[in-house]
């Protein structure tokens, strides 16, 4: 398949993504699972399917999903409940790795312990694109989502280096505790670092950039570079991506303008649900690799199932028993003090329920080495296993969430309205200042603001009508209204500073007045 076809190849798999995505809306079943097997149905029936390297899918395509993951974070829901998300990200991963390749051994008592634990180590964090995907149609409790959000943003250390011990323990290669531990906070450090120097340097490179269109790119690149220098340097190019993510999305009410903030948010929803369905659908297609090696050895389809459905259901399992050992039963013994929040019954199922693996597992195993002992074995029960979970728990998590009547947190900040009356509160007594500092025909123009779409069609009729000296009324009139729309945003980020809005209140009211300034910018250009 040559570079012409390879293009035109991809361009069929996002109108096929399309299509697929609007038959999930219509049977009701979450879009990822549907692309998925959508993927897998083209990768059995198709002749011509390009092999997929796990390398450009990592680099390509991840980048800008975890950006535009990590940007939207809920940063203090995130920063509370950091203690089950590091409890999640070291011992859930580390639980279930040990969980599966005990199951896998006991069931396969041939394979090398090297082996078990490889596997084990490569689906034992949760997949940050997969949890996103299914998620973001089921409203749950705030904390639940940043806990499931958070966890599966920053595990990838944690999984990486269990994946890194195991596969060099297969090999015969030698690794000691301390290199392992080295290792991890390597990993760590390294992407953290380098996720900070990007996002400052976008912090400081974004407002300087007049236009938006040139910002844009620069936030896309920004997710590839993070991703790509932390690779190089041997960090987590995950991490590094995730933590240059946050730093944007802490900042961007004071690095973005409003015109940037709207038509970045406009790009990025249309690349990245493009992005996503085409993960979800590679996916699919790495059937067809996995099963062109199977084929050449038969016996590997029910050796696959024999190590598959074992360590399905140990990671399966492993997680809903850490989620209740580690999560939910510390909050009830902890619940009897006063001001603890323990975790609901219903909010650990689903916690233990959301485990599902994705592409960053998929890639771990289509990237190990050649000569690994039982490479094609573990590959395809990999591959089985994610299907398993995507198919299985994503499939279930919206009856699951129904029955269990789980809903958003009551609410602890200002409703919508109440935040409404505060910000726009602000402008209108700035408004009521400036109107007892000014002349009679200002202060008329101001009560006039009453009537704003009557105003409108005044303002340009009485510039044609009398001249550059209305023109120059209308545009002193406009530029107050500007600075009001100032004044309320920076109440409106006040109340969030404060903690007295959330970041979904936030977003929205901010967008409303990102559009008010873009108009009144309009009006005032010459």
């Amino acid at each position: 398949m040559n570079n012409v076809e390879l293009f035109q190849y991809l361009l069929l798999l996002i109108c096929g993504a399309g299509a697929l995505t609007w038959l999930a809306s219509r049977i009701a079943i979450p879009p990822a699972v549907v692309l998925l097997v959508g993927g897998c149905m083209i990768a059995v029936a198709g002749k011509r399917v390009p092999d997929m390297d796990p390398d450009l899918l990592l680099a390509a395509v991840l980048p800008p999903l975890l950006m535009s993951s990590s940007f939207y974070t809920a940063w203090k829901e995130f920063r509370q409940e950091i203690g089950t998300i590091i409890s999640l990200v070291l011992g859930a991963v580390t639980f279930t790795t040990f969980s599966v390749a005990s199951a896998v051994h006991a069931f396969n008592p041939g394979l090398p312990w090297a082996v078990c634990f490889t596997l084990g180590a490569i689906v034992s964090p949760p997949d940050a694109v997969a949890a996103k995907a299914i998620l973001q149609r089921n409203p749950l409790p705030a904390r639940l989502v940043a806990v499931l959000e958070g966890e599966s943003l920053v595990n990838d250390a944690s999984g990486l280096l269990l994946y890194q011990i195991a596969v060099s323990a297969a090999l015969a290669t030698t690794i000691t505790v301390a290199g392992g531990t080295g290792l991890f906070f390597m990993l760590t450090l390294i992407g953290v670092a380098i996720g900070l120097l990007c996002g400052q340097a976008m912090c400081w490179v974004l407002p300087r950039l007049r236009d938006p269109m040139l910002g844009i790119v620069v936030t896309f690149v920004a997710a590839w570079a993070s991703f790509g220098v932390a690779e190089a340097v041997h960090g987590s190019g995950v991490l590094s991506v995730v933590t240059c993510g946050l730093v944007l999305g802490i900042r961007q009410h004071r690095v973005f303008d409003a015109d940037m903030r709207i038509k970045a948010k406009a790009t990025w929803e249309a690349i990245v649900f493009v992005l996503d369905a085409l993960v979800f659908i590679l996916i699919g297609l790495a059937l067809h690799t996995i099963l062109a090696r199977v084929n050449h050895e038969g016996a590997v389809l029910m050796a696959g199932l024999r190590v598959a459905l074992p360590a399905t259901a140990a990671a399966i399992v492993a997680r809903l028993l850490w989620a209740f050992a580690a999560v939910w039963l510390p909050g009830r013994i902890r619940g009897r003090s006063p001001g603890a929040r323990p975790w609901s019954f219903g909010e650990a199922v689903v916690l233990g329920w959301a485990g599902m693996r994705g592409v960053v597992s998929l890639a771990a195993a289509l990237a190990l080495p050649g000569n690994f002992p039982n490479r094609d074995l573990i590959v395809f029960s990999a591959f089985l296993l994610i299907i398993a979970t995507l198919v299985l728990q994503g499939a279930s998590l919206a009856p699951l969430i129904r029955l269990l009547k789980l809903r958003p947190s009551a609410r602890r900040t200002m409703s919508e309205h109440e935040a409404r009356v505060h910000t726009f509160g602000a402008s209108l007594a700035a408004l009521e200042r400036t109107g007892k500092r000014t002349s009679g025909i200002e202060h008329t123009t101001l009560e006039r603001l009453l009537a704003e779409y009557r105003i409108r069609v005044a303002a340009n009729e009485n510039a044609h009508a009398f001249g550059a000296e209305q023109v120059e009324h209308r545009a002193r009139f406009l530029r107050v209204e500007l600075d009001l729309v100032g004044v309320s945003r920076e109440a409106l980020l006040d109340l969030h500073r404060d903690g007295k809005v959330d970041d979904a209140v936030l977003h929205r009211i901010e967008s409303e007045l990102d559009l008010e300034e873009l108009r009144l910018l309009r009006l005032l250009e010459p």
